[in-house]
């Protein structure tokens, strides 16, 4: 029975071995470009003087929504974006900021000033970097009042690998598991 014990004891550890291996080394990446613009301003006209207009800006949120399952809480995971363009910005919300805008054609248009960013915004100064946490999110574009339904390139990419917290355990544990199944056989 013992001989029995041994052999799963040195298949559990090579397979924790392995896993622990791979999950150090490898990492999971992707990355991409995508043309976003900013929503256009509004302009109403001075009354009564000509010249006296105001120009109100938005936000744009995507429609889409970026969803960190629960199982990244075991991965270190790193978001790098983007841009060139002067005047613009990119930030990250919670999804469920979106009851705060009102739906485009493609966007959602919100009031400057009226989400919660968790990173990026006005601050940012052509690129940021994300450390996700599991949720649900989307990006926002803004930009300078100057700015005017304006086209952009923005530039994003992640890497994943599993955290040393869980990697570290698994490779222990496969090592002593292996260690018995060897040397347990041949001490006796």
């Amino acid at each position: 029975m013992e001989k029995y014990f041994r052999i799963a004891a040195g298949i559990i550890g090579s397979i924790l071995l392995i896993v622990s291996f791979v999950g150090m080394n490898n990492q999971l990446a992707e990355s991409d470009s995508i043309e976003t613009m900013l929503p256009p301003c509004s302009v109403d006209e001075g009354m009564p003087w000509p010249g006296d207009e105001e120009v109100t800006c938005y936000w744009g949120m995507s429609v889409e929504i970026v969803e960190i399952p629960a199982e990244a809480i075991a991965a270190d995971v790193i978001v790098d974006i983007s841009w060139t363009q002067d005047g613009v910005w990119i930030g990250i919300a919670e999804a469920n900021q979106v009851e705060k805008c009102e739906l485009k054609t493609d966007y959602y248009e919100c009031a400057k000033d009226s989400i919660t960013l968790i990173t990026g915004g006005s601050s940012s100064d052509g690129d940021i970097q994300w450390t996700p946490e599991p949720g649900e999110y989307r990006f926002v574009a803004g930009g300078d009042d100057s700015q005017s339904l304006q086209q952009f390139s923005v530039d994003w990419g992640y890497e994943a690998t599993l955290k040393s917290g869980i990697t570290t355990p698994f490779l222990l544990i496969g090592i002593g598991l292996l260690s018995y199944s060897i040397f347990r056989g041949s001490l006796f």
